[in-house]
């Protein structure tokens, strides 16, 4: 009891933060969900007080629908689409079984061998709705899941297989050792999956905050702050290209700071569209970006810097309904180059493309290597 009291509990906690919360149709599906299960469960061991149209027909497909809906709620969350018949399909397989083994003809070895497969089906589902978000900060929310459902499903494993040699008893008899552990992990485990989802949206509002503290709100790059935290230990072995929009200050004279901003949205996108896993791109102010490129020779780096410099020229037409160009300047780290040595000489590159008409990529002096 003190278990399905703790599962109410977190579904109430789900209903309460999904009123201040932007997933907040993730959380009211738990929370509905997690009531649905803890209903459903409590008919299930009420067998032998209620009616079994009652503990077994309503009770057993209740319990799946609700962990349909922490399915459901944590495809939502990952930003995937619904998938019912993942779990639709289940419930209405139990309400035939449990009419036809629990009221019609009982029996229990079958119902169990039936029951138990679904309820390890459903642990998969659920962490495979909660596996694209792993690599956005939740790893101790989706453990505690994984854990808490993988014990779930050995536990229903062992279960069917006892079912299979007919030892098996209804869970609530609860005076052999057997359906005490049954009682006791089922229990627990929901409340720990619960508890877990819970942990997994508050695990990735933090890592959201913390994006967003990191990212310019206007063309989604990193900000100067956040490169700060990125750098790595060493640049040997990285290009830094600097950027600049040609004759900004124009497009704001003529045609207004939001047409400046949608062109510098565009130039953000074109700049995320070139990078490679591990490399950086960072609005350093105004119309100045940076693009670290790591592991690159000059050859390659130059090559990355002119198409950024052509398809900032050939997009902005269609995207932004203005011709723009803009003037980069590509410098080579050198073994103990620092940051702010490297942004020195490919700002002093840039600016030598701009006094060599604009709208070109011009190389810093690097011993032994040419474009």
């Amino acid at each position: 009891m003190a278990a399905l009291m703790a599962a109410l509990t977190l579904a109430a906690l789900a209903a309460w933060l999904a009123s201040r919360s932007h997933h907040a149709g993730a959380l009211r599906r738990w929370a509905v969900g997690a009531v649905l299960a803890t209903g459903g469960a409590l008919l299930n061991v009420s067998q032998g007080l209620v009616p079994p149209e009652l503990s077994l027909v309503i009770g057993n497909p209740l319990m799946v629908v609700g962990v349909g809906l922490l399915i459901d709620g944590s495809l939502r969350l990952a930003g995937k689409p619904a998938r019912p018949l993942w779990w639709w399909l289940p419930a209405l397989c139990l309400v035939f079984t449990s009419y036809w083994w629990g009221v019609k003809s009982p029996n229990l070895a079958l119902r169990v061998m039936v029951f138990s497969p679904i309820v390890i089906w459903l642990m998969g589902c659920l962490l495979a709705a909660l596996w694209p978000l792993r690599r956005r900060g939740i790893g101790v929310g989706l453990a505690f899941v994984g854990i808490a459902a993988l014990l779930l499903s050995v536990l229903m494993l062992v279960r069917a297989l006892w079912a299979w040699h007919g030892h098996i008893q209804p869970v609530y008899a609860l005076g052999t050792p057997f359906n005490m552990v049954v009682y006791l992990v089922g229990a627990m485990s929901f409340v720990a999956i619960q508890t877990g989802l819970l942990l997994v949206h508050q695990l990735l509002v933090i890592a959201e905050l913390r994006s967003e503290a990191e990212r310019d709100p206007l063309t989604g790059l990193l900000n100067r702050h956040a490169l700060a935290s990125r750098l790595p230990a060493t640049l040997q072995g990285w290009a830094l290209v600097a950027v600049d929009i040609d004759h900004f200050k124009q497009v704001n004279d003529t045609h207004g700071h939001a047409a400046g901003d949608k062109v510098l949205a565009f130039a953000g996108q074109t700049l995320l569209r070139q990078l490679r896993e591990g490399d950086l791109a960072v609005r350093m102010g105004g119309e100045e970006f940076a693009v670290l490129l790591q592991g690159m020779h000059q050859p390659d780096a130059y090559a990355v810097a002119e198409r950024l410099r052509s398809d900032l020229q050939r997009l902005a037409p269609q995207r932004t309904g203005l011709a723009v160009t803009a003037s980069l300047g590509l410098a080579m780290a050198t073994p103990g180059t620092g940051f702010a040595a490297l942004w020195q000489k490919a700002d002093a590159a840039l600016y030598a493309a701009k006094s060599a008409g604009r709208n070109r990529v011009e190389c810093a002096a690097t011993p032994g290597a040419t474009p």
